[in-house]
């Protein structure tokens, strides 16, 4: 009689019914949520959104450094580096002109703890008509979260007749993170 008591199953209570809901809720909802990130298409290099032709050329592979304009580029709508760096720390997301101005938007993404805003920098070099260039250091917010994008703005002060190209260069630690360049067609 005790053996047939032991045998039998205790009814399910409230608890136990929404502890499995809950659970089923949240294996539906990562398989929701895997589904979306892998049928998203990402470049492997940075994604430029420009109301222009756009222009981008790679950093050089030996050489972290600021370097001089490359003369190869590639021409494109929506173009990616064929070599960036791996894993950059200040990464251009989208660049915007209107005329004279610029409008960056930029994230923060740095393998470390925190990131290190007054170790970023951030450079806009205008390109002239006569060959000349004009280089201009962007100030960039101290109060600047891990993993988060803010929007900086540059303008140039120049005649527009002047202007036919800029290129955008992210630093962290004196490094060159990553590099966006881009003519601008002659009238």
């Amino acid at each position: 009689m005790e053996q047939l008591e032991q045998n039998r199953r205790h009814p399910l209570d409230g608890l136990q019914i929404a502890a499995a809901v809950c659970v089923a809720a949240l294996v539906i909802c990562e398989l929701v949520l895997l589904t979306q990130v892998f049928r998203s298409h990402r470049s492997r290099g940075m994604r430029v959104q420009a109301t222009e032709e756009v222009r981008v050329t790679p950093p050089p592979a030996a050489s972290n450094a600021a370097p001089a304009i490359a003369t190869g580029a590639v021409t494109a709508r929506t173009a990616t580096a064929s070599q960036p760096v791996l894993n950059p720390a200040l990464k251009i997301q989208q660049v915007q002109r209107d005329g004279a101005a610029l409008e960056l938007q930029l994230r923060a993404q740095t393998g470390e703890t925190e990131f290190a805003a007054t170790a970023s920098r951030v450079s806009v070099e205008w390109r002239l008509a006569d060959g000349s260039t004009r280089l201009e250091w962007i100030a960039v917010p101290v109060a600047w979260e891990n993993f988060t994008v803010k929007t900086l703005a540059a303008r140039y002060d120049g005649s527009m007749a002047l202007l036919r190209g800029f290129t955008v260069r992210t630093f962290y630690r004196q490094k060159l993170q990553d590099m966006m360049t881009t003519e601008i067609p002659t009238p």
